[in-house]
């Protein structure tokens, strides 16, 4: 970076006492935002109740949240640059803040959807901006623990959220889920408007408007639509509508960003290898993470029965070790880089995938456990070394549109993890299904002896021979269900232990430095 066109920055030394506080307020803030993305789900149900809706109707309270926050992203940049990254934290923090209280008293379900949108424009900013106020905040060589630090917020929240949320749906209030950010949220905006320093590039340009209407609306197309392939599957009308508005959208985007001379995102910054091979790695371990905590309740409670509270206990002990791992990870960083530690990361993850291929329904819940840890210990080492190797390749003065295209691909990533893999998940049950049926041959001596033996249990509790051979057909069937839906999750499994080998491949051309692209920028003053 030419230090003659490069803009001109402030730097100050600030010691580690001053920038404690300041790290509290960004994690508290970024926590927040991000449970409030999973915490919702296993309440629900209990809203449907309260407000006398059907789950298509309830659904928006979940989509609306992630449909404004994810097209807010592209704009954090350049609204950080333009009006200072502090006083953007502010404004979102109180909109977050306003928008979580209205939430705890919605009266109805349209009135929660509003307020749910009010939240998001908050929420969907926190993300981006605190990413990059952290990068301003520390100097290149201790970023790494800075960002573990962060990292525990972004894996220990969608963790924590079902846990969190069912205790508070089944012991407490289902408001609780909503109203708990009030008093968090004013503590912090006093906490943050006391330490954090202001954060300001000189932009005189104007908005990129066409950019931000095409990106904003492209990316929410594009989250519906694949938002939808779970249930509808890719070939349904809506979905593949809504996908092509998304792609064409985005597409007119990017011919938008490259003709102009100051873009919403300058996409130029792809050409840095470092930086995009860590978004691709980022994204396919997003996609592992989202798709894998999304599928597991299921086997949890549909499967084997447990509650909403109990199913959230067991995936805590992974959501320890995130955060455990997150801080070691970044220290680990600071010393020898990413490389190293993103190949043995996804090497654990993978393989702790792999052995989680296993599962089924006589598996110990402690085996399940110790699985599920030792991919967190995978995912902790990793996830926030290979993104900080990536934005430590992005020039101080873009730095704001470094985080918000990084986020904004994160947030698709993970979308389209849920989808894929959810889908992926029922087509292979449904398979596995009819496999199974076909293999129940009723002229085979094992299948007609055992499906005897069925009915004369049920004629024997006093059932009728018709009775008891529908009985008897309904207790295979049902096996043949439980069977294929766990044969589902297995090959879920192999086929993520497989992605979770590749993207470790890929972190070996990973460039090892510390560096910034640029000159070395300590903490910008006020």
């Amino acid at each position: 970076m030419d230090s003659s066109t490069a803009p001109r920055e402030q730097v100050a030394v600030t010691e580690k006492p001053r920038v404690a506080l300041p790290m509290l307020a960004v994690i508290l803030a970024v926590f927040m935002a991000i449970l409030d993305t999973s915490i919702v789900n296993v309440a629900i149900p209990k809203m449907m109740s309260v407000f006398g809706v059907n789950q298509s109707q309830i659904e928006w309270v979940v989509t609306a949240y992630a449909l404004v926050s994810g097209a807010l992203v592209p704009a954090t940049g350049y609204m950080g640059d333009r009006f200072g990254y502090k006083r953007m934290f502010l404004i979102s923090m109180v909109i977050f803040t306003i928008g979580s209280g209205l939430c705890g008293i919605a009266w109805s379900n349209n009135s929660m959807i509003v307020f749910r949108i009010v939240q998001a424009l908050g929420g969907g900013a926190l993300m981006p901006i605190s990413m990059a106020m952290i990068f301003r905040m520390f100097p290149p060589e201790k970023r790494g623990m800075a960002m573990g630090l962060f990292g525990i917020a972004i894996m220990f929240a969608p963790a924590t959220g079902p846990t969190l949320s069912g205790y508070i749906v089944e012991y407490l209030d289902w408001r609780l889920i909503y109203t708990i950010n009030v008093p968090i949220g004013i503590i912090d905006f006093f906490l943050a408007m006391a330490v954090l320093k202001e954060f300001k590039a000189p932009v005189t340009q104007k908005f990129d408007l066409w950019g931000f209407i095409t990106s904003s609306g492209g990316l929410a197309s594009l989250l519906y639509g694949v938002g939808k392939v779970t249930e509808k599957g890719w070939s349904d009308s809506e979905v593949v509508t809504y996908i092509t508005i998304g792609l064409v959208s985005l597409l007119i985007f990017v011919v938008i960003e490259l003709m102009i001379d100051h873009p919403l995102l300058d996409l130029s910054l792809l050409k840095n290898m470092t930086y995009t091979l860590s978004l691709i790695i980022s994204s396919i371990a997003t996609l592992i993470m989202m798709g894998v905590l999304f599928l597991l309740p299921v086997f949890l409670q549909n499967l084997s029965g447990l509650s909403a509270i109990q199913t959230g206990l067991i995936l805590l002990p992974q959501a320890l070790m995130s955060g455990i791992m997150m801080p070691i990870a970044g220290a680990l960083f600071d010393k020898i880089g990413a490389r190293l530690i993103a190949v043995v990361g996804l090497t654990i993850t993978g393989i702790s995938l792999y052995l989680s291929s296993a599962l089924d329904i006589t598996t110990a819940f402690s085996t399940l456990i110790f699985w599920l840890v030792l991919r967190a210990v995978g995912m902790g080492l990793m996830m926030m070394p290979i993104q900080t190797a990536g934005m430590n390749q992005v020039p101080m003065h873009k730095m704001g549109q470094g985080t918000a295209l990084s986020n904004t691909i994160r947030q698709i990533s993970a979308s389209f993890g849920i989808a894929w893999l959810g889908l992926m998940f029922s087509q292979r049950t449904t398979f596995h299904s009819a496999d199974l049926a076909s293999q129940l041959n009723m002229f085979s001596t094992n299948v007609s002896t055992h499906f005897a033996q069925l009915q004369n249990q049920y004629m024997g509790m006093g059932q009728s021979a018709v009775q008891a051979k529908m009985s008897a057909l309904s207790y295979l069937g049902g096996q043949v269900q439980l069977q294929s839906t766990i044969l589902g999750l297995q090959d879920v499994f192999i086929i993520t232990a497989g992605l979770s080998f590749l993207a470790a491949i890929l972190s070996l051309f990973l460039k090892n430095t510390k560096s910034a692209a640029g000159p070395k920028a300590h903490v910008m003053g006020e």
